[in-house]
């Protein structure tokens, strides 16, 4: 018996928007329902029964997030994406407020290819890999056990990107490295700014995998632990550190709010007790970084 279509519902206030979103899902083969605010969406999510709800945050009445806390209460095994055409890190309160993790601009910020791909990964599951991002075959892979191994890689990837992006690429796969490392693996915390001694060396089940490709839009770089001990309330909580504020020297992922500033997109995924993995990702035209970046923060 075949088995049904996804079935996602959008709502949105915007007439305009919420039609183009729902005939571009159409195209790919969900069913579709769309809603006008929040109580409209709530009244239309039993007789529907969706997938997935895709929502503007700012509506009359109830706003996105309200409504995504009463959709997780009610309807836990709903996937739940919120849009904004507004900068998603002035709502960096309210997205640790209601935990949040998937936020993505509205308009060119982010095209609807991507959010049609997007859209596919989490309702498969299928987050996992820096392949989705790149033609086949174009991936490079290498086993990281210990801080040599690391530092070549780091070094030989950054090499690919612009040199203004270069030094900041660096850092922020050498800051990915070491929370897999010292967070990830061992989970080691309060040392001041961990450095692997010369000698010290990971066992091959505890490895560190860094993978990376380049086309002629971007490049990729994905950094994975085989524990899975990242929690997303944990990086929206480093993310909500501002530039300008001290952290603590002995706090770990101190280094994802800089990631988040300079680096064009920063995915993380999460399958809890199993693997972690961080993937950034940088284009070569410079205009991305004057544009919205989504909130890509995934944990099954």
């Amino acid at each position: 018996m075949m088995e049904r279509p996804y079935r996602i519902m959008v709502v949105d206030d915007e007439d305009f928007v919420r039609t183009m979103l729902m005939e571009m899902l159409r195209k790919k083969s969900y069913e579709t329902a769309g809603a006008a605010n929040g109580a409209d969406a709530l009244a239309g999510i039993a007789p529907f029964d969706p997938d997935m709800v895709i929502s503007d945050i700012i509506m009359p009445g109830m706003d996105g997030f309200a409504l995504m806390q009463k959709i997780e209460t009610k309807y836990p095994k709903i996937k739940r994406i919120l849009m904004t055409g507004y900068d998603i890190d002035s709502y960096i309160d309210m997205i640790r407020r209601y935990n949040v993790g998937n936020i993505l601009p509205k308009g060119t910020d982010f095209n609807l290819d991507d959010m049609g791909e997007y859209i596919g990964s989490l309702l498969t599951g299928n987050i996992f890999g820096l392949e989705k991002y790149f033609t086949a075959g174009a991936v490079e892979t290498r086993l990281i056990t210990n801080e040599k191994q690391a530092h070549a890689a780091c070094s030989a990837v950054a090499q690919l990107c612009l040199q203004a992006d270069r030094f900041y690429f660096e850092i922020a796969l050498s800051e990915l490295v070491s929370n897999a490392v010292f967070h990830g693996v061992l989970q080691v915390t309060g040392l001041p700014r961990e450095k692997w001694p010369e000698e010290f060396s990971l066992k091959v089940d505890e490895a560190i995998r860094i993978s990376w490709a380049q086309d002629n839009e971007r490049i990729g770089v994905s950094v994975e632990d085989p524990k899975g001990n990242l929690r997303k309330v944990d990086v929206l909580h480093w993310l909500d550190h501002r530039i300008d504020e001290k952290v603590s020297e002995n706090e770990h992922g101190r280094g994802f709010m800089l990631i988040r500033r300079f680096i064009d997109r920063f995915i993380v995924n999460i399958d809890r007790s199993r693997r972690t993995e961080c993937i950034i990702l940088q284009n070569r035209d410079t205009t991305w970084k004057n544009r919205h970046k989504p909130l890509l923060i995934h944990e099954l």
